[in-house]
């Protein structure tokens, strides 16, 4: 393999910083929030007893209730393990904090950008190419967002490049040498969270009946490889019958989730106005009589069918599935920006248009918020946005929460709020009562503290009306708190809260009578 040009290893260098700097830096300088936090209670229990228990004997992690989320032995079952146990290893070598619940996603995150690079380069043989990918999803706003969270999100995407590698292998080589990546890689996305495997199954599959022809015992490679998956994956579907699952999602609605994962790639992954790049190109070369652009070798020519296959069928088969979340499109943004710099490169000749569509397109929003789309997509500057907000301090009302009940409280008292409050737990260690999981408490056992409004939850839904009979036990206490988006810790760019909201609000929680610290 020759060595890239020392131009390309200049942008390689600042590529390496860029990703450094925005995945690594200040990575506790926001609290976790609801979905990270159940990943570090869970990695903290690992760290404890060597397995995901959903209690510690003091709180319990429970989103739908005992024997729900976890079985009969408290082991958690909603989803499988990876990630947990991932964090588990980082609390036991740098403590219980919140950068070392994000620290490991965060690298994988960062080694994501480098495989991307060499995937590209394998693919294409074109250092540009590949530079260029690795710039376009270094730089993506819904990357940085989810790969700086205590959670999966980087490990799905990791992924989905080392899958894709595998499958380029296979074709390539013909040797038995890519089964082993295919199935390492779809065993990876599936004990982080299986969602994501289907549509990668299915594109795989008529991908394959597509290419055939053209290479000589392609289905044997591709079943041994899915063999080996189905394999490794089957005993936590015997253990942990995640079908069960299917009766507490959210209903389906294909056409909407179809809409909206179409209109969110477009604004967030890939500006499909892209699209007619090769359009124009052919039109003015036809017009001007030159020659069109050679075609891309053989190889490289059925990755990209794979890709595209990888795209439509993920968004089809995500549509099929509860909520539209832009988590479960993340293992496609390395998909997409290979495309886009292939359409880049190869469509876009003039060197000072290409870098300057490149300059546009990594530094802002401009190009898909051309369309006069109405709601929540504005014209912004996303890598200036980003930066800003990572080095600017953050404070919401869960740390003005954290910080009051560590004056006034101690961790032995209990908090009775309509959440699970995984945030609570993890910063206070006190004791939460989940609300929507109890009836009713024996009157000697009150909780200390009552939040009639959730602290850290994102639905800020009341958990108890004040009353008459709260009034008799408990006193009122007024807490002046930042009055923050309750969704704003979530990585998706249109909900996620990207500064300190200065406004201050006074929230209301009910002390128990006689209680001291």
């Amino acid at each position: 393999m020759n060595l890239p040009p020392n131009s390309i290893k200049i942008y390689i260098a600042v590529l390496a910083i860029f990703s450094v700097f925005t995945l690594l830096y200040n990575l506790g300088g926001r609290p976790l929030w609801g979905d990270e936090a159940e990943t570090a209670l869970l990695a903290l229990n690992i760290e404890k007893y060597g397995l995901p228990l959903n209690t510690d004997g003091r709180n319990t992690i429970t989103l739908y209730g005992q024997n729900v989320d976890s079985n009969e032995n408290h082991i958690w079952t909603w989803r499988p393990w990876l990630g947990e146990y991932l964090a588990a290893a980082s609390f036991s070598l740098m403590g219980k904090s919140t950068a070392a619940a994000r620290l490991p996603f965060a690298i994988v995150g960062f080694l994501s950008v480098f495989a991307l690079m060499f995937l590209a380069f394998r693919i294409s043989g074109d250092y540009k190419k590949a530079v260029l990918s690795a710039i376009f999803f270094a730089s993506t706003e819904l990357f940085i967002l989810h790969a700086r969270q205590g959670r999966y999100y980087s490990l799905i995407i990791f992924g989905q490049i080392w899958l894709i590698y595998g499958l380029y292998i296979i074709l390539k080589h013909n040797t038995m040498r890519g089964v082993w990546h295919v199935g390492a890689a779809l065993c990876l996305q599936f004990y982080c969270n299986y969602v994501v495997v289907p549509g990668n199954l299915i594109a795989i599959g008529i991908w394959a009946v597509l290419i055939r022809r053209r290479y000589g015992g392609i289905f044997y490679r591709l079943s041994v490889g899915l063999g080996l998956f189905v394999c490794a994956c089957l005993p936590w579907i015997l253990y942990a019958r995640p079908l069960r699952q299917s009766a507490y999602m959210e209903n389906v609605n294909f056409i909407q989730g179809l809409l909206v994962y179409s209109k969110e790639i477009h604004f967030h992954c890939f500006p499909l106005i892209l699209l007619i790049l090769p359009v124009i190109y052919h039109i003015y070369h036809r017009v001007k009589g030159a020659p069109a652009a050679d075609g891309e070798p053989q190889v490289e020519a059925d990755v990209g069918k794979l890709l595209w296959l990888i795209i439509l069928l993920q968004v089809f088969v995500m549509s099929l599935g509860p909520g539209q979340n832009l988590r479960y499109i993340t293992p496609l943004l390395p998909v997409f920006a290979i495309i886009e710099a292939g359409l880049i490169i190869r469509y876009v000749k003039p060197a000072l248009l290409r870098t300057a569509l490149t300059i546009v397109l990594v530094t802002t929003n401009f190009v898909p918020t051309a369309y006069p789309f109405n709601g929540r997509h504005t014209p912004r500057l996303t890598l200036v946005d980003l930066i800003s907000e990572i080095t600017t301090s953050y404070t919401n009302r869960l740390e003005d929460i954290v910080k009051f009940l560590k004056k006034e409280a101690s961790p032995e008292q209990s908090v009775f709020v309509f959440d699970p409050e995984f945030p609570l737990i993890f910063y206070t260690g006190m004791k939460v009562i989940d609300a929507r999981l109890v009836n009713s408490f024996p009157a000697d056992k009150l909780p200390d503290w009552v939040f009639p409004v959730s602290v850290s939850g994102i639905s800020g839904k009341t958990a108890i009306a004040p009353s008459e009979a709260i009034y008799k036990y408990y006193d009122a206490v007024s807490i002046p708190v930042h009055n923050s988006n309750r969704r704003g810790g979530i990585p998706e760019p249109d909900v996620h809260e990207r500064f300190t909201n200065r406004e201050i609000v006074q929230m209301v929680a009910y002390k128990r009578k006689g209680l001291t610290r």
